[in-house]
């Protein structure tokens, strides 16, 4: 008989410790009306055990404080009250771009998991002026993905 654990009690051993590789799931919030959809989304992919889940918001020069628009703030507002409600912790993070403040926080922690809104901009003027989920995709090839249609 072998010193060495059989596969089955490997696999037993890993559903008895969950949290032997946790995921660390980002949701990337808005102030978007459609983002409770995406919210929604990453805290059932985080209801794991063992895993944490962050709702990132990116304060651009636009979205700064003294700059956003009042719809946008209160909307915003509710976003965030969602995703504590849910059990989410809000980060905001302030970066010229939003792919840059995204991928800056998910090297930072450890992201293994990443929930994005579908754009709801053209193709034209995501070919004119750039994607997130793009700049994000080509600097961060360690997470899943996944884009929420909205």
């Amino acid at each position: 008989m072998s010193d060495q654990p059989s596969a089955d009690h490997l696999l037993e051993t890993l559903r008895l410790e969950p949290g032997l590789i946790p995921e660390r799931v980002m949701v990337c919030m808005s102030s978007s009306a459609s983002s409770p959809r995406v919210i929604r989304a990453g805290a059932r992919i985080a209801s794991l055990p063992g895993a944490r889940w962050y709702a990132v918001y990116v304060v651009t020069p636009a979205e700064q404080p003294a700059r956003i628009k009042p719809a946008d703030r209160a909307q915003l507002e509710r976003n965030i009250a969602l995703a504590e409600s849910l059990g989410g912790t809000v980060v905001r993070v302030t970066a010229d771009r939003p792919a840059d403040g995204l991928v800056a926080f998910a090297q930072r922690e450890g992201i293994t998991h990443v929930i994005f809104g579908q754009s709801s901009r053209s193709r034209m003027e995501i070919l004119v002026k750039g994607s997130t989920l793009n700049g994000f995709l080509e600097e961060v090839k360690d997470a899943a993905v996944q884009v929420v249609p909205l």
